[in-house]
Formats: C-alpha cells, sequence, structure tokens
C-alpha cells in the first residue's frame, strides 16, 4: 500500500486534525471539496456527519464506502493556505500543504505525497486511474476540514483523487484513529459527533501526544 514520504517536520497534532498555530499547519482539506456518499449524492466536505458512508481507498487500492467514525473538525472559517491541484482531466483538489495525497511520477508506483511537493507533470490516484497535474497554486482560503473513516487504510476519495485523511505522516495517525473506530462500533453515532466527543478526542491526544514525546526522547 502506499507510504508517506519521510516529512522535513513533525506534524502538527498525531491526529492529523489539529489546531496549530499559524494558517498554514492545519492538515486539511477545504470545506468545499467533495467527497461521494453510497447514495451517488456528492457532499462537501464541511457538511459531512458521522455515519455518512463516503468512499474510500483501500490498502489494496480498490474503492469502497465507509461510515465516517470522526469529523476532526466542527464547522469553522479558519483561514488556511490551500495548495490547489487542477488535473488533465479536468479534476481539482484543495489541500493545505503538508496533507498528503497518492501521487507519484506518471507510469511509476505512487506513494504518500504532500500537496506541497506536488510538481506540474506528476500524477495523481484517482478512481480512474492515474492523472497528470497541469496546474498548482498556492492560495488562501477559509474552513479546513478532514474526515476519519472505518476504513483501516485511512484513505479518502475527494473530488475523485485518493488522499490519506491526514498530513504529514499516516501511519501514526491513522493508528490513533482505531481507538475511534472501536468506539464508533459500540457508542451512539450521536455521541461520537458530539462535543463530548470531541473532548474525549482531545484527552486521547494529550495522552498520544505524551507517549511519543517520551519515546522520542529515549530513542535519541
Amino acid at each position: 500500500s502506499p507510504t508517506a514520504s519521510p516529512p522535513t517536520t513533525s506534524p502538527t497534532t498525531p491526529s492529523g486534525g489539529g489546531g496549530g498555530g499559524d494558517d498554514s499547519d492545519d492538515p486539511c482539506f477545504a470545506g468545499t471539496e467533495l467527497v461521494s456518499l453510497e447514495s451517488g449524492k456528492q457532499v462537501a466536505l464541511a457538511n459531512v456527519r458521522v455515519g455518512d458512508r463516503v468512499q474510500v481507498a483501500t490498502a489494496s487500492g480498490e474503492t469502497a464506502f465507509s461510515p465516517v467514525v470522526f469529523v476532526p473538525h466542527k464547522a469553522n472559517s479558519k483561514q488556511s493556505t490551500f495548495v490547489e491541484l487542477e488535473t488533465s482531466m479536468g479534476r481539482t483538489l484543495k489541500a493545505t500543504p503538508t496533507h498528503l495525497i497518492v501521487a507519484g511520477q506518471c507510469g511509476e508506483a505512487m506513494s504518500l505525497v504532500r500537496a506541497k511537493d506536488i510538481s506540474v507533470g506528476d500524477c495523481v490516484k484517482t478512481v480512474a486511474g492515474e492523472d497528470k497535474v497541469v496546474a498548482s497554486e498556492t492560495n488562501t482560503g477559509f474552513g479546513v476540514y478532514t474526515v476519519v473513516t472505518a476504513e483501516m487504510s485511512g484513505y479518502v476519495v475527494v473530488n475523485g483523487i485518493v488522499a490519506s485523511s491526514f498530513a504529514q505522516l499516516h501511519f501514526l495517525p491513522n493508528m490513533y484513529y482505531n481507538i475511534h473506530r472501536a468506539l464508533y462500533n459500540i457508542l451512539p453515532q450521536e455521541l461520537m459527533g458530539s462535543d463530548v466527543m470531541e473532548s474525549i478526542n482531545m484527552g486521547f491526544y494529550k495522552v498520544a501526544a505524551g507517549a511519543l514525546a517520551l519515546a522520542t526522547m529515549r530513542s535519541e
């Protein structure tokens, strides 16, 4: 399965959807970007709710539909820097600079690459196969969103393009959200989308961040 390119900096949070300091470090998509529901409808990320079955990509590369188990960001108008990619097939994708997208040189194996590191002439993976990037520009927008699904790969399809739900690192935040995937199976759906769950998530994050920091110190 695709693996993330080595990051040059540490992620803002292990959850991949944290609230960092400046306007460019919140790893997400623009709220206007679309995901496909199992019903066939398309919905903007800003309007996705826990329980919605959205299109994802499995570790083997196939597409499927999986329920959203957690939405890291509530409705927001946070200002952020976005990289907007355009492909030869007319697809576009607007994500924060460090968000991970399945990409690479056309005709070769693809991996998870930060949006800002994808160049014109590279290819991204879509539901229809690889698609060449013909334009990349950086702009400013408002509203940052991502979703975490029950699909264990951690890949989601946005605007028909395969991407990670996370930024900078994929493996660690994806493992972290196994907690939420487990809770989704035992807790009421309404609770998973509530302010209470957001508070619980912050508690989980503090524990995970502390453990990660301790492990890093011991390895140095």
